[in-house]
Parts: C-alpha cells; structure tokens; sequence
C-alpha cells in the first residue's frame, strides 16, 4: 500500500493496514475467498477509503470469475 503514513498509529489501525495488505497479497495470489475473508474483517469506517474500495471491487471480480468458471 503505498501513500500510508504511520507515524503515530493506534494498534487498532496497524491490524487494519495488515489485513489490508493482506487482502491484497491473497488477491495478485488468485486467492479471492482468502482475500474477502480479511476484507470482511476491516473496521467499517475503513470502507470509506478509495484504496479499500479498490480492493473490494477487485475481490468481487476475482469471486465472481471464479463463480463463472465453476
């Protein structure tokens, strides 16, 4: 994730930055299921963010191909 800033940042937001790099590990791995299982665990105010919302999107189209070609 790149533009994250952690100076000062509460142990509730490095989980969230974990689970968000995580979420996007598991995506570039083709690993969608992994991927949404971490998104899912975010603190909702994080969903507000354009990078999340990014990840989600990518989630769901790798969910849904993977839905078409079984």
């Amino acid at each position: 994730m790149r533009g994250i800033i952690t100076k000062s940042i509460s142990p509730e937001d490095a989980l969230n930055v974990r689970r968000m790099l995580a979420t996007e590990g598991y995506l570039d791995l083709g690993m969608f299921q992994e991927a949404e299982e971490e998104l899912c665990e975010l603190s909702p105010n994080w969903f507000a963010l354009e990078q999340v919302l990014r990840l989600q999107s990518r989630v769901y189209a790798g969910l849904n191909q993977c839905h078409k070609t079984h």
